[in-house]
């Protein structure tokens, strides 16, 4: 399988955005790199709100939404999550999301490691 750096690309840049939009100013936000035998993890962490069980469970579903911990007044279509579910798996990859210890979040996916 072959991999298009332009859909990881816009991947990363989803989650990163999200990432930034539920951190507060003096919050982080960090991309961490987990390489293994047969694939690399991306995790994007941030130490916002955090996210409940039932919006790690739901995030990634077309149109949803949110209605508490993860809002932010701002409007969306509730797209870009599920886009970046099926940018991933059709990269042959997974894509989830869990509370963070220590309040936040993090989103993660792995990608097939692809010989050089």
């Amino acid at each position: 399988m072959t991999c298009a750096p332009e859909q990881v690309e816009r991947v990363l840049s989803n989650l990163l955005s999200n990432a930034l939009r539920h951190t507060p100013s003096d919050g982080s936000v960090a991309v961490v790199l987990a390489p293994d035998t047969d694939e690399v993890r991306v995790s994007v962490e941030d130490t916002g709100e955090g996210i409940t069980a039932e919006a790690a469970s739901r995030m990634f579903d077309r149109f949803w939404r949110a209605d508490g911990a993860r809002t932010s007044g701002e409007a969306g279509a509730g797209l870009g999550l599920a886009i970046a579910r099926g940018l991933v798996e059709a990269h042959g990859g997974q894509i989830w999301a869990e509370p963070r210890e220590g309040g936040g979040a993090r989103v993660s996916f792995t990608l097939p490691s692809v010989p050089v």
